[in-house]
């Protein structure tokens, strides 16, 4: 049986330490903040019930209260979370709903850079005295430490990425754009599908993270291919599609090299760069896979790479439109797409339309 090395796992194992020897801390959350966004997005949690918070993001800038714990760089104990009832604020709503009343948040940092931060709930008002957070504290410093690890391997390989699509920027001047959008249409479309399909928060973050570098096998197609201006011949486009097996094999190396070889989401990286020319009928590459047997991960990048192709120019084409490119989602879901990725996308449309704003401020449609 494969081990379960989830951050999420890890998460749960500590939880039942803390309340071995805390007490009554019914839940741990952990939101990340992404600095290019300004968003706080949750990520992991262990709850003694159903989690009231996830697939739940907010700009920090929103948060007036987690601005300041940053600012400030200190930690915040709240006795009565009661005293809160009638907040505009969607977390605190949610978090009294659950049932907890009292509770204690730290900001995560990793290298002097906000991280994100981390919640422990109790459903004991008073609960978070001082020897209570002199002895969180110390879990505080282990969780940080593995949100961080967790995160720093793969942020290295993404920079490793970048370094190598930098010494390409000149091969293809949109791809640096293009990456960018994709990973955060891929980000929303995880977000808007059912929950029962599978994907956590933490899978979220690391598709997120890994969406945009699907394309990286394009480093190894040759110039005459990769900036044709017309249509590719059948020879050319078999060179074109070897993208894929080129970039698995990347991977594979680079994997093996920064030591994630054998971590889970070794698994789902692959799935990202071999299966997001797939087709939902079949009729796509490397495997002709069909439907559900396409890896969700891969499903998922389709549609954002298609949509972000189709809605920017290249040597061959204008630009089309956003609503064009929804246009084209939705014409052939079932066919090209899985149906509930694009309802997904169209779902979260308005925030695509953000995302094209601020990855290509000058042509947003």
């Amino acid at each position: 049986m494969m081990q379960d090395d989830t951050l999420s796992r890890k998460i749960a194992d500590i939880h039942a330490q803390i309340r071995g020897h805390v007490g009554d801390i019914g839940r741990i959350g952990i939101a990340l903040y992404h600095a290019d966004s300004g968003q706080l997005s949750t990520f992991v949690h262990s709850s003694d019930g159903q989690s009231p918070l996830e697939r739940y993001q907010v700009p920090l800038a929103e948060v007036p209260s987690l601005r300041r714990l940053h600012e400030d760089g200190r930690s915040r104990i709240i006795d009565d979370l009661a005293s809160l009832a009638g907040s505009p604020s969607e977390h605190t709503r949610r978090i009294l709903a659950a049932g907890y009343r009292s509770s204690y948040t730290c900001p995560l940092y990793a290298q002097g850079e906000l991280l994100g931060f981390l919640f422990f709930d109790s459903r004991q008002p008073g609960h978070f005295r001082n020897d209570v957070t002199l002895r969180l504290d110390s879990y505080a410093g282990l969780i940080s430490s593995l949100v961080s690890h967790a995160l720093s391997a793969t942020r290295a390989l993404r920079s490793a990425m970048a370094l190598a699509r930098e010494l390409g920027r000149h091969r293809d001047e949109e791809t640096a754009g293009h990456l960018d959008r994709v990973a955060h249409y891929t980000r929303s479309i995880a977000m808007a599908l059912p929950e029962r399909l599978g994907h956590s928060d933490e899978d979220v973050e690391f598709l997120f993270q890994f969406a945009g570098l699907h394309d990286i096998g394009k480093i190894a197609i040759p110039d005459h291919i990769l900036q044709k201006p017309g249509k590719l011949d059948a020879d050319e486009y078999e060179i074109a599609k070897s993208h894929v097996q080129k970039g698995s094999e990347m991977i594979g190396t680079m994997m093996r090299e920064f030591g994630l070889a054998n971590e889970r989401y070794a698994g789902l990286l692959h799935d990202v760069i071999a299966c997001h020319h797939e087709r939902w009928d079949g009729g796509g590459y490397p495997r002709g896979l069909v439907g559900e047997a396409i890896p969700l991960a891969g499903r998922i990048v389709a549609v954002a790479d298609v949509f972000d192709a189709l809605t920017n120019p290249r040597p061959y084409k204008r630009a089309w439109t956003l609503d064009e490119g929804m246009a084209y989602l939705r014409d052939n879901s079932g066919g090209q797409f899985d149906p509930q990725c694009v309802a997904a996308a169209e779902r979260c449309f308005d925030d695509w339309r953000r995302i094209h704003a601020r990855f290509h401020p000058l042509d947003a449609a």
